[in-house]
């Protein structure tokens, strides 16, 4: 069992992943992190060396009001792009849109760091997997939904896969978007830690 903890949230990945923190690896931090504008996905894992997982997870929880525009499916009212480059705030992006641009250099990283990294075996499996095997791409979002069931369904329709799919469809066409509530990802418990 590998235990992971991001934000409030533990994640607890069974003995048929392979699995890692991209963000916080020391080659993403030493070479492609260093570029500006680069993000990574939370999670990189291969499940039983034969399904190439990309794992993002957002909790809201606490934040619906902030975050309500972010699940829009294109760029923010208030964000200008210019060449595809926003000229105010970088956390304007729609969460599509970032899950995708954070997929997107999470897979440079991988490439960059097979061909530069001074350990390229650790690196290799995952570039293996990007040319021969399944691709999945997961958001694991937490947040608020309202106490009302007809309010509540409204709420889940607006965060619709179809619209991260479509911002990834260059890469797969599976896409899913998770929570505690529906869970998508086999061998992997996911908990609560108290919040103070």
């Amino acid at each position: 069992m590998t235990r992971f903890e991001e934000g409030y949230l533990v994640f607890e990945f069974g003995e048929k992943w392979r699995v890692f923190k991209l963000d916080e690896h020391r080659d993403y931090r030493k070479h492609i992190g260093k570029l500006d504008g680069t993000k990574a996905v939370d999670f990189v894992g291969l499940y039983d060396n034969e399904v190439l997982y990309f794992i993002e997870v957002k909790d809201f929880r606490g934040h619906r009001i902030e975050n309500k525009e972010r699940l829009l499916k294109g760029k923010l009212p208030s964000c200008q792009l210019v060449n595809g480059e926003c000229q105010f705030d970088k956390g304007c992006l729609s969460l599509p849109i970032e899950l995708a641009q954070k997929v997107r250099d999470s897979i440079a990283c991988i490439i960059g760091s097979c061909r530069t990294s001074s350990e390229p075996e650790v690196w290799l499996p995952y570039a293996n997997c990007l040319c021969h095997q399944k691709i999945k791409v997961i958001l694991w979002l937490e947040h608020d939904l309202p106490d009302y069931p007809l309010l509540r369904k409204k709420a889940m329709a607006s965060i619709s896969t179809k619209i991260f799919k479509q911002k990834l469809k260059w890469l797969t066409a599976k896409v899913l978007v998770c929570s505690s509530d529906k869970q998508g990802l086999p061998d992997v418990k996911v908990s609560n830690l108290h919040r103070s």
